[in-house]
């Protein structure tokens, strides 16, 4: 069974004094988000443990904003925060998003990601809300799969407990569309990356270009492939699921343009103009639950009206921008 989530969606007039509540709305795709929103007139709340985001990222809208410092796996903060705000939209971006991190510690990964995620849900239905939901989950929940593009048809297989803990949210999503009604909507998430972005390759690579100019080592050996997506394309992905997309399902959400790891770190030492000037190596293995090849489909989120609009050299040039800011 789907079930559409409105034809109401959050267009700006939707959205003004909409109450939306976004968990993880200080980490680096959240406040991305949630600027967004108080943009577009929502009473946005925000529940954030700050394990990876910080309260700085939200400078911009700070006063506009109701932030609460609490964590997912705590049901009571839960409950109190969703019957404060009385959401009318939910974006459910806490997570750990570390794969490394699973693999080190995945009690806590499966504990955030997927018991946080009941957590919220089950505090929605305690409050008969009936608020569209977004869930954040990942392209980790195919694993490495061996057909390509990748479809959002093909089957779970993840490699990592974090991939795992993103099939197990969905699933709970799954549950609570059929059995109780929630209208919730996942969004499979693939390399984000811009400014605020607090990991990943792209912000190892700068880091490592400022620290030597001269030598850029690259984990693997750089014919991973990967679809990397610029954050404002992300966001605008979330806000059209929770305006279009038909709950209990499931949308690839990136660029669909995949390249590999080694043409990321050419093309950044090109618009850092060090070409002829660094030399690239590679460690020959990554880390375990790293997927080798990505290349992805957005047929099924392009039929709802997505479309990528910051290309890869505009990405970098931005997120390059940005990064020679930071300390």
């Amino acid at each position: 069974m789907t079930i559409p989530i409105t034809d109401v969606g959050t267009s700006q007039s939707d959205l003004q004094g909409s109450r939306v509540l976004v968990t993880g709305g200080c980490g680096f795709i959240g406040s991305h988000l949630v600027e967004q929103l108080v943009a577009r007139g929502a009473a946005v709340w925000v529940l954030d443990n700050l394990q990876a985001g910080t309260p700085h990222n939200l400078t911009a809208v700070s006063s506009q904003v109701n932030l609460v410092i609490g964590d997912v796996r705590d049901t009571n903060c839960v409950k109190r925060v969703v019957g404060l705000c009385r959401p009318a939209y939910v974006f459910h971006l806490a997570a750990n998003a570390s794969v490394p991190g699973s693999v080190e510690d995945p009690a806590y990964d499966f504990e955030t990601n997927s018991a946080g995620t009941f957590a919220l849900f089950d505090a929605l239905r305690e409050f008969g809300h009936t608020a569209r939901v977004v869930l954040a989950s990942s392209g980790a929940v195919y694993g490495q799969p061996n057909e390509f593009p990748i479809t959002e048809e093909q089957p779970w297989d993840p490699i990592s407990p974090y991939g795992a803990s993103k099939v197990c949210a969905e699933t709970i999503a799954r549950m609570f569309v059929r059995v109780y009604g929630l209208p919730v909507v996942s969004a499979r998430i693939f390399n984000t990356y811009g400014p605020r972005m607090a990991r990943f390759v792209v912000l190892d690579f700068l880091r490592k270009l400022r620290q030597n100019p001269k030598a850029l080592e690259v984990l693997g050996n750089g014919q991973q492939m990967r679809d990397f997506t610029y954050v404002t394309d992300t966001v605008q992905g979330l806000l059209l699921l929770a305006e279009r997309g038909l709950a209990a399902e499931a949308y690839n959400l990136s660029s669909g343009c995949s390249v590999s790891v080694t043409e990321v770190a050419q093309r950044l030492i090109t618009a850092l103009g060090l070409t002829g000037e660094t030399r690239i190596t590679y460690t020959g293995s990554s880390w375990t639950g790293d997927a080798q090849r990505w290349v992805v489909s957005i047929e099924k989120i392009g039929r709802l009206g997505y479309k990528s609009e910051v290309d890869l050299e505009q990405g970098l040039a931005k997120t390059i921008q940005w990064f020679q800011t930071q300390p």
